[in-house]
């Protein structure tokens, strides 16, 4: 990105106004790979989440014939998957969102997608951050079951 910059601040600079036609053929010539890249990103997300999703929903009627007890940690095990495949799906948003600053053309549209960015980032951070806490929870209750009486 900073070389997109350095690329127009010198050929503004030194080629003045042809300098401006150069600057706007080189947005138009890499906007649509550009779009192309990032649609395409957006697409494998939302692909991570529905298959997730959907293998979520598998496992979750699966387990209703087992004990309740059994239940609770293959509940536990069931959103632990699925909070893995929303955390790398909001990880290939992120990879989208910053792909398409290259694209943005005014200061407003740039501040509002650098919100979305760090709303994003925050959400993915909380987001690993609770599936640390049910790898913990499960790897605990795992280990009562072998320790525990028989």
């Amino acid at each position: 990105m900073w070389i997109l910059g350095y690329l127009k601040m010198t050929t503004t600079q030194e080629q003045g106004h042809t300098g401006q036609i150069i600057e706007q053929s080189f947005e138009q010539l890499l906007a649509p790979y550009v779009n192309f890249l990032t649609f395409g990103i957006d697409i494998a997300a939302g692909l991570i989440i529905g298959i997730s999703s959907f293998l979520a929903l598998i496992s979750f009627f699966k387990i209703l014939r087992k004990s309740t007890n059994e239940q609770t940690i293959d509940k536990e095990t069931i959103r632990l998957r699925l909070a893995r495949g929303m955390l790398l799906a909001l990880d290939f948003e992120v990879g989208s969102d910053i792909l398409k600053t290259i694209l943005v053309p005014s200061v407003t549209e740039l501040t509002i997608l650098a919100v979305v960015v760090g709303i994003r980032i925050v959400l993915s951070w909380s987001l690993s951050k609770e599936i640390d806490r049910h790898s913990t929870i499960i790897k605990d209750h795992k280990g009562e079951k072998k320790i525990g009486p028989k």
